[in-house]
C-alpha cells in the first residue's frame, strides 16, 4: 500500500503559494521566474516519486496543485486584456472539463484509470508557452492561445476514446448496464491528462485515533467557494490544506489561499489559522471555531504602503458528512478584524471512516 505522502509532495504543494504570489508580483521578469519555478516544481515531483515512489495524497494533491496554478495565472494574465474570455476558455478547456470529469465518475461511483496520454502532455507544454507569451506581451499570444485550445480538443477527444473502449471492456466483463455505460463514457470524456489520477485514486484519509500530542504531516485538503459581503462583493475562491494536529487531535492546524474576483481589483489573501473540533470526525455534523493570521494583497499592491495588509481572522463552521472520505463544509469567515465577511461552501476531505 502505497503511503500516505512522500517526499514529492512537498514539491507538489509548493505551486499553491506560487499561484498566490503571482498575481501580486507585477514584474514581468519575477512573473518568468515564478512559471519557470511551478514548471520545474512540476518535473521535479514526477522525478521524486519514480525514484522514491509515490503517496496516495500525491495522487490527489499534484493534479489540484497544476489546475490551481494555471487558473489563477490564467485568469491573471487574461485581465489584462491579453485573452478574451472565450479565448481564456478555450485555453483552459482541458483542465475546466477534467474537473467535470472527476466530478461525474465519483458521483457515479465508477472511476475510471487512464494512462498518460501524448495528446495531455501536449496540452500542458502549450499552456506554459501561451503563458510565457502573455507576460512578455508576445503579438502572437492570440494565435498561441487558439492552437493551445485545439490541442485541448484533441486531447479531450483522444481521452474520450480511450475512456470508451476501457468502459466497454469493463462492461462486457462485468455486465453492465447500457445506459451506465453511456453515462460513465460520458464522464470519461471529460477527463483530461492531469485528472486521470485524480479520477483513478480516491484520498483515503487517515482513521482518527485516539491520541494527544502535535502531529504533522498532509492529512488532508478542501476546495470552497463563496462570497465577500465588504463592498464592492466578490466571489471568492479558494483551497485549504489539513497540516496535523496542536497538541490535540480536536486542535486542526489548517492554511489556506483564497482568491477574490469581480466588482474591482482582485484580491489574494493566504492564511494560517488553528480550528477547535467540538466533536470527533465520525459524526454525521462537526462544528469547528478558530482563528489565526492573514496576509492580503491585491492588483495594484505596490502602489498603496499599507498593502500588502496583516489581517487577524475568526472561524466558524460545520462540516456535513457526505461520504466516506468527504464532508460538505459550510463556513464563516471574519477577517481583518470582521471588517470583511465571507461564507464559503465547499468540499474536505474528512479524516474518520
Amino acid at each position: 500500500m502505497k503511503p500516505r505522502f512522500a517526499v514529492a509532495d512537498a514539491l507538489t504543494a509548493l505551486r499553491f503559494p506560487l499561484a498566490v504570489l503571482f498575481p501580486i508580483v507585477h514584474s514581468a521578469g519575477w512573473r518568468l521566474v515564478i512559471v519557470a519555478v511551478a514548471a520545474a516544481s512540476d518535473l521535479g515531483d514526477g522525478m521524486l516519486a519514480r525514484r522514491f515512489g509515490s503517496s496516495r495524497a500525491g495522487a490527489v494533491l499534484d493534479p489540484i496543485a497544476d489546475k490551481f496554478f494555471m487558473a489563477v495565472t490564467f485568469v491573471t494574465v487574461a485581465r489584462r486584456g491579453l485573452l478574451d474570455w472565450y479565448e481564456l476558455v478555450g485555453v483552459l478547456l482541458r483542465d475546466i472539463l477534467a474537473v467535470l470529469g472527476f466530478v461525474f465518475t465519483w458521483l457515479l461511483r465508477r472511476p475510471v484509470a487512464l494512462p498518460a496520454r501524448a495528446g495531455g502532455k501536449a496540452v500542458t507544454i502549450a499552456q506554459l508557452l501561451t503563458l510565457v507569451a502573455a507576460i512578455t506581451d508576445w503579438a502572437y499570444t492570440r494565435h498561441l492561445a487558439w492552437a493551445t485550445a485545439a490541442m485541448a480538443v484533441y486531447a479531450i477527444w483522444d481521452y474520450g476514446r480511450t475512456a470508451a473502449r476501457k468502459t466497454r471492456a469493463d462492461a462486457t466483463e462485468g455486465g453492465g448496464t447500457g445506459m451506465r455505460i453511456v453515462l460513465v463514457t460520458l464522464a470519461s470524456v471529460l477527463c483530461g491528462l492531469t485528472a486521470a489520477p485524480l479520477v483513478a485514486q480516491q484520498f483515503p484519509p487517515p482513521r482518527n485515533a485516539a491520541h494527544s500530542g502535535t502531529r504533522i504531516g498532509l492529512l488532508g485538503f478542501g476546495v470552497r467557494a463563496g462570497i465577500d459581503f465588504h463592498a464592492p462583493s466578490q466571489l471568492v475562491l479558494g483551497g485549504t490544506l489539513d497540516l496535523g494536529d496542536l497538541f490535540s487531535n480536536r486542535i486542526r492546524l489548517r492554511p489556506s489561499a483564497e482568491l477574490g474576483v469581480f466588482n474591482g481589483a482582485d484580491t489574494f489573501v493566504g492564511n494560517f489559522e488553528a480550528l477547535w473540533r467540538f466533536t470527533a470526525d465520525e459524526n454525521v455534523a462537526t462544528p469547528y471555531l478558530g482563528g489565526g493570521l492573514g496576509v492580503a494583497g491585491r492588483n495594484g499592491c505596490g502602489s498603496d504602503p499599507q498593502c500588502p495588509d496583516l489581517w487577524v481572522n475568526a472561524v466558524f463552521g460545520f462540516e456535513l458528512r457526505y461520504r466516506s472520505t468527504f464532508n460538505w463544509l459550510i463556513e464563516y469567515h471574519g477577517m481583518d478584524l470582521l471588517r470583511h465577511n465571507r461564507i464559503y461552501i465547499g468540499l474536505t476531505t474528512r479524516r474518520g471512516n
